[in-house]
């Protein structure tokens, strides 16, 4: 029973951190109602994207001394402390950085490990359908975010009204239902020998990981991060803009169970080169169609489906290649290239915009570099077939 409730838990406590994915909502809101730049509203969405993957790191040292849950109760204060703050900010840019960015990012890196490395332990078998199962609540909070946004906004409530109810609900709900995860016998810290960092830093293929998710994030986030805004410069409808947000969340959870279950068949280095092309092609679509409400909303939803792979895929060939037992350990230095592609993504679609006023040739960047991740592995398997070969 304890398995499937730490399952259970980790995925809702997902889908409450995820809910930063319907970032392009609140983004919109805040350059509409406080005058924030594009670059200033996506540098707040970076930095919390930047932020959680290197407080992981943290985390997992810390993973080896304490009961997990513990961690999971860190998690939701420090998740209600930074949204109230931003929510009490006045619409002062530094406060809502602070808030959001620092304390909301800190909070989803301790949220993020518990959830993520404790359902696939008590499942090492179903390693790619578990990770799937288990990060399909981060792609899916997006749509109960844009959904309660909508209703909060179009009753006439303020954005940061919106921040202070998002702060006291998910912070609440984080911190109760850490308490229903449970650790497996095998994954105690008195059972885990230490693990130098430098054995696998060294190796190509933490690097190609490294590498991987960085490119395939960097994409995903460029868009994610101003889809809103993307779909305003086409004029879509304001109803159309919110359901295209809670469209990629859907598709995002679907492509994470898809992809996970794909690859415990196909293997990881092939599924994270089709699903990155898949990004790739799906994400160029903004630039070669027409949108209108429909279009939009097809993109926006394969786009979501592409992007649902990279969180699935790089966790489970971290465990595969590194081992189950040090998973919690190895794939947040992985996962920093997430963190790289935090700042870098969405920056440079606002940048770009900004100077440019079109988000086009962001759109092509944003393309190319799931492109050039998705060859990356493309190498990978047909090396590891030929030495299967050889062998």
């Amino acid at each position: 029973m304890n398995k499937y409730l730490t399952v259970s838990a980790s995925f809702v406590i997902m889908l409450s951190i995820g809910s930063v994915y319907a970032w392009s909502i609140i983004a919109s809101e805040l350059i509409k109602s406080y005058g924030f730049s594009a670059s200033q509203s996506q540098g707040i969405f970076g930095t919390l994207i930047a932020i959680f993957p290197i407080t992981m790191i943290f985390v997992g040292q810390l993973g080896r001394k304490i009961n997990h849950r513990f961690l999971g109760y860190i998690s939701g204060l420090l998740f209600f402390s930074g949204y109230y703050l931003a929510g009490h900010s006045q619409g002062n840019f530094m406060l809502i950085l602070l808030g959001i960015g620092v304390l909301g990012g800190i909070a989803t890196g301790f949220g993020y490990w518990v959830a993520l490395t404790l359902p696939v332990q008590w499942f090492p078998q179903k390693k790619g359908l578990v990770t799937g199962i288990a990060a399909a609540g981060f792609g899916l909070g997006a749509v109960f975010m844009s959904t309660v946004s909508e209703k909060i906004i179009g009753h006439g409530h303020s954005v940061l009204q919106l921040l202070k109810i998002i702060g006291i609900s998910y912070g609440l709900l984080i911190f109760l239902l850490s308490s229903l995860t449970y650790q497996a016998k095998s994954s105690s810290s008195n059972n885990l020998k230490a693990v130098k960092i430098s054995h696998f830093i060294n190796t190509s293929i933490f690097r190609k990981l490294f590498l991987g998710i960085f490119l395939g994030t960097f994409a995903g986030l460029l868009i994610i991060g101003s889809l809103g805004i993307i779909g305003n410069q086409y004029n879509i409808t304001n109803h159309s803009l919110v359901l295209g947000v809670g469209l990629f969340a859907v598709a995002n959870f679907v492509g994470r169970l898809t992809w996970g279950f794909l690859s415990d068949y196909l293997g990881a280095s092939l599924s994270i080169f089709l699903a990155l092309v898949f990004q790739s092609v799906s994400i160029l679509m903004l630039n070669l169609l027409t949108l209108s409400d429909v279009s939009y909303l097809t993109i926006s939803f394969l786009i979501g489906f592409g992007f649902g792979g990279n969180f699935v895929l790089f966790a489970k060939e971290t465990a595969q290649v590194f081992g189950l037992q040090n998973l919690g350990i190895i794939y947040p230095y992985i996962f920093l290239g997430y963190a790289i592609a935090g700042i870098a993504g969405p920056l440079s679609g606002g940048f770009l915009y900004d100077f440019l006023g079109s988000f086009s040739l962001a759109i092509v960047l944003a393309s190319l570099m799931s492109l050039l991740g998705s060859l990356l592995f493309l190498n990978q398997f047909i090396t590891s077939r030929k030495n299967e070969h050889i062998k």
